[in-house]
């Protein structure tokens, strides 16, 4: 028997399968890197891509937004901020003209505990902190429509700056192709209004996104950010599968990118001999809700045949919290969701559109779901089936599918994971 761990949160979460079944265990590479991680993010900000060095970027009296992604990513920018704060007083910017704004999106504002955990205590202390909803309107200005048709409803702060600097990191994206770069912009600090357009676009998704360097939607938020926002200077880190910093990239918001999703792939990309009838994804590290979670099938989507079975394991400690309806609309038939969205009858129009990918991933393949913070209830809205552990999903599944030899492919960290497909028309 082979004993396979999950990373579970802060625990490790346990199961055995006979070997016979294993067709293959995918995970993201551990690389240890030769230079200290403040070596890597000084390398990576005295070596812009594609933009002059920061500290030439800003100049004396001009406000600063240096905008970070919340908690539900992992990029360590408590070890990032200090550096860049030293580059932007060194161009001459006092420290009250610099706000600190959390790129939630639409999720929750940040708590005390979690921006100290996230950007460390002395920036929390020293600095101007902007932990804004998307939808207060009063803290939202309109900047214009982009040349692709979505208003630009931005935070004030960030809308209003003289220089925008962002901190973030790159990872395989679902929806985007790869996270990072414009996307702290677009959903990260923009209004309901403009979130809600642009999940729209899913509807006209051909498939699945990840790991697609010029996704639709990658290139439609870039539009927007280029066009009426504007973001001056990216840091954009690249994390291995336990957390641990491999490498940075710094500069122009796409050229910089691109550089960055090169090194992503490297990380995150495994080569996976063929698709498999059962798959078992870990959600990990995107496991705090169900949003982050789908994460986890995206990846594992790709891996299970047609007809096949996803088994999607996740912590989910925040349950589903944040977008009521979204088990509903992922429950839902992909037609059904579009004709909400194009009569305007959606009552969440961010959550429909961010459904409809899992429903056309639920029309191919059966999703099962094994999680402590997701009820029966809320698999039974999603048409998902519900395990009360990997164990029982395990024997249940394997007998549906006949079990033969090599039948199960393994993620342990769904949530990053990019599988790469070697077999053709596999």
């Amino acid at each position: 028997m082979a004993n396979i761990r999950f990373p579970y949160g802060d625990e490790t979460l346990e199961f055995e399968i006979a070997d016979r079944y294993i067709g293959t265990i995918v995970t993201p590479r551990s690389i240890v890197s030769a230079s200290k991680p403040e070596d890597l993010v000084l390398d990576a900000l005295h070596h812009p891509i594609g933009a002059p060095v920061l500290s030439r970027t800003v100049r004396p009296g001009q406000k600063v937004a240096v905008i970070v992604d919340d908690v539900s990513r992992e990029t360590p920018a408590y070890l990032i901020l200090p550096h860049i704060m030293d580059q932007l007083h060194a161009g001459g910017v006092k420290r009250e003209d610099i706000r600190i704004v959390f790129a939630l999106g639409t999720h929750r504002p940040m708590t005390r505990a979690e921006i100290v955990s996230k950007i460390g205590e002395e920036a929390a202390r020293t600095y101007s902190i902007v932990n804004v909803s998307c939808t207060d309107e009063t803290e939202l200005k309109y900047m214009g429509t982009s040349s692709s048709g979505i208003p630009a409803f931005v935070n004030r702060t960030v809308s209003e700056a003289d220089v925008r600097i962002s901190i973030g990191m790159i990872t395989p994206h679902m929806d985007a192709g790869f996270s990072g770069g414009a996307k702290i912009i677009l959903p990260g600090v923009c209004g309901e209004r403009t979130v809600e357009a642009f999940h729209s676009r899913e509807a006209d998704l051909g498939g699945n996104q990840l790991g697609l360097e010029d996704a639709a939607l990658r290139l439609d938020l870039e539009a927007l950010v280029m066009e009426r926002v504007g973001l001056d200077f990216i840091f954009n880190a690249v994390v291995d599968s336990k957390g641990a910093l491999y490498r940075c990239v710094a500069g122009h918001v796409i050229q910089a990118h691109r550089a960055g999703v090169v090194i992503a792939r490297e990380v995150y990309g495994t080569p996976v001999p063929r698709r498999y009838p059962l798959v078992v994804s870990n959600a990990f590290p995107n496991d705090i809700d169900l949003w982050q979670s789908t994460k986890g099938i995206a990846s594992g989507e790709l891996m299970t045949e047609d007809g096949g079975t996803l088994i999607l394991v996740t912590r989910c400690p925040e349950g589903n919290d944040t977008h009521p309806l979204y088990p509903e609309y992922i429950g839902s038939d992909p037609s059904e969701l579009i004709r909400r969205l194009n009569d305007g009858k959606a009552e969440d129009r961010v959550a429909c559109g961010s459904a409809l990918p899992i429903c056309r991933v639920r029309m191919r393949i059966n999703v099962a779901v094994v999680s402590s913070g997701l009820s029966k209830e809320i698999a039974t809205r999603m048409q998902f089936a519900y395990y009360g552990s990997i164990e029982a999903a395990l024997t249940e599944e394997l007998a549906r599918c006949g079990g033969a030899e090599g039948c199960v492919g393994v993620l342990t960290h769904g949530g990053v994971s990019l599988p790469l497909i070697e077999k053709a028309g596999a």
